[in-house]
């Protein structure tokens, strides 16, 4: 699903271009989503989104600066505006936009379908206390009932409590992100069981809920890279300068950390690989390194990427009785 030129003026002159190009990140996805081997096909998708959202930054890069913005101003209103009545938000860690076709697959099964699929921006930098301390005031496992909704927060499938019935309910899950940081050089078949648990827990809260209305949203995405076609290389002296700020596992990191000052200090192409906010420095598009040794992760997030500041919002709903 190549960029060309009349995609990226249409960007240019779309009042919203995120629109545009959350569209194209869903299709890439939802071609061959019914694939056994969900490790080959997130192997083979992600390369097609990475050279995707590589167009992009070549293209319109200014595309960076406008998701920073949004990020920056993200205060939770995408969770908050749908809690009404007696309706249920699930938010799930890490769940990106790759995950929406199975999802899709797997509740028609069970008699529920996505009948809405929006997105939001995740709030700058892409990592769960960005979210959770505007909604909670807290970190997820520590949150607590408010005034304007109940709270639980599941870490598994076999966790899910009895939910309250009356009042809207943010559901918090630790999947996928919890499996998916087992996801390794030597163990990239990780990601299937990072879905699978996935799929669970949520099936574990449906089957709740009734007809009670249900959302599903996330924190933030993540950047999965599993081959050098999943991100983008640094010049060298910039990559040794940023491995200094930023562990592996970690696209973001707290402004005072020793040597982020000199990443943003640079006047030259660097600022094209980093981005700020007023607490955090992040690694701006897909720019990483490759891995050292076969425990090295293959996932992280908190950078400035569209697959990381992009997530998903849908609307699930009850169409009838299982297909199986």
């Amino acid at each position: 699903m190549p960029v060309d030129g009349p995609f990226l003026r249409s960007l240019l002159d779309a009042a919203d271009p995120l629109n545009l190009i959350w569209d194209r990140m869903v299709a890439i996805w939802e071609g061959g989503s019914s694939s056994e081997d969900i490790a080959a096909f997130y192997r083979q998708h992600e390369t097609v989104l990475s050279q995707f959202e590589d167009a992009i930054y070549q293209g319109y890069h200014e595309i960076y600066d406008l998701l920073l913005e949004r990020g920056k101003a993200q205060d939770g209103s995408y969770v908050r505006e749908r809690l009404q009545g007696d309706s249920v938000v699930a938010v799930a860690d890490s769940l990106s936009v790759r995950e929406i076709a199975f999802l899709r697959r797997h509740f028609d099964k069970l008699g529920w379908r996505l009948s809405q699929t929006d997105y939001a921006i995740a709030a700058f930098p892409p990592l769960t206390d960005s979210l959770s301390e505007k909604l909670l005031g807290a970190n997820p496992a520590s949150g607590k009932d408010t005034s304007d909704f109940c709270y639980r927060y599941v870490a598994g499938p076999g966790e899910v409590p009895e939910l309250p019935s009356g009042r809207p309910t943010v559901v918090w899950l630790r999947v996928p992100d919890k499996p998916l940081e087992q996801v390794t050089v030597a163990q990239t078949t990780t990601v299937a069981d990072a879905l699978k648990v996935t799929l669970q827990t949520l099936d574990r809260i449906m089957e709740q809920l009734g007809h009670r209305p249900l959302f599903i949203t996330s924190d933030h995405g993540y950047l999965y890279a599993t081959s050098p076609t999943h991100y983008w290389e640094m010049p060298g002296s910039t990559e040794d300068a940023a491995r200094t700020v930023f562990p592996r596992e970690s696209r973001a990191q707290p402004s005072n950390r020793e040597g982020a000052d000199d990443l943003l200090r640079q006047d030259r192409k660097e600022q094209r690989y980093f981005a700020a906010s007023g607490t955090h420095v992040a690694i701006r598009g897909r720019f990483w390194w490759g891995s050292a040794g076969q425990n090295d992760r293959c996932t992280a997030h908190g950078g400035l990427s569209l697959a990381e500041g992009l997530v998903p919002v849908l609307h699930v709903t009850r169409t009838g009785s299982p297909t199986g």
